[in-house]
């Protein structure tokens, strides 16, 4: 391949997106500190909302991780009971006293109207108020064994539905999904401010990050992910990187998705198919 070297435009963009990602990596820090500190009683919970495929959720297990934080991360893709069950089981079989964080990943459909209070609840600013509260009928056979089998220590007899103490949970969420800020809401219909009263109020219970990538920025944040934490792993040399990158610069316009995913397809691309490999990109991952 040609040997690259990154132009001043790229450098400038590299640069944006490496605050980006620096920025998120002190949100992540903040929250991993509320966890670690137990003496503190006022909860703020971490909201972290912006672009899709440029790896939020690997920055934040990371920084987790590197803090030494007990944390459980849960995907969008369970329910509402598939999170109550989680969480009864999580906190009964922690140890008591223990701070965990809970990683909520694309689980959007908390932002339902149907769910808000109980979103409310979970992220209360004190502790003595956190807490799942699910006040309609629920059924033993909705749960894993597991689950069903702590499901007593979170009923009240007499009354329908459970609660769940969240006061050792720190929660931080990250969604593609920006909730609306007073501003936003000022650009609103008067009927769309109603609606979104509601997503304000629980913005204000969370520690709130977004950010929106212009293209500078986002190539920045895919290079920085890229070069250094290892997303093209599996190219070596690094140039053959460059030359990626460099190819996704000058075709941004063109890609049908611009992905940590979508570049790491790419990098198995050379090496799977080292002599058409810009072909098979011309044909796969442009418009």
């Amino acid at each position: 391949m040609v040997r690259l070297n990154l132009t001043t435009e790229q450098l400038n963009a590299v640069n944006l997106g490496r605050a980006m990602r620096r920025r998120l990596t002190k949100e992540c820090d903040r929250a991993a500190k509320r966890a670690l500190n137990k003496d503190r009683d006022v909860y703020l919970d971490s909201l972290i909302s912006g672009d899709s495929g440029v790896g939020k959720s690997y920055v934040i297990e990371k920084t987790l991780n590197d803090k030494g934080v007990l944390y459980v991360k849960i995907t969008g893709t369970v329910s509402l009971y598939g999170l109550m069950g989680n969480l009864m089981l999580l906190h009964a079989s922690k140890p008591k006293g223990q701070r965990m964080v809970i990683f909520l990943d694309d689980c959007d459909f908390l932002f339902e109207s149907a769910n808000i209070n109980i979103l409310k609840h979970m992220t209360a600013t004190q502790s003595k108020d956190r807490k799942f509260e699910y006040t309609k009928k629920i059924r033993e056979s909705d749960f894993t064994d597991a689950q069903a089998a702590v499901l007593d220590q979170y009923t009240k007899e007499g009354q329908h539905g459970l609660e769940i103490p969240c006061d050792e949970f720190v929660f931080v969420i990250a969604s593609n999904m920006v909730l609306p800020n007073e501003q936003t809401i000022k650009t609103m219909s008067e009927s769309q401010q109603r609606k979104a009263q509601h997503l304000l109020a629980i913005r204000g219970r969370f520690n709130p990050f977004d950010f929106a990538l212009n293209k500078h920025e986002k190539w920045g944040w895919l290079y920085d992910v890229a070069i250094n934490d290892d997303a093209l792993s599996s190219l070596p040399d690094e140039q053959d990187r460059l030359y990626l990158l460099d190819f996704v610069w000058q075709n941004w316009d063109r890609m049908k998705e611009t992905s940590v995913r979508t570049i790491q397809k790419m990098a198995y691309e050379i090496i799977e198919d080292p002599d058409y490999f810009k072909d098979n990109w011309e044909l796969d991952y442009l418009i």
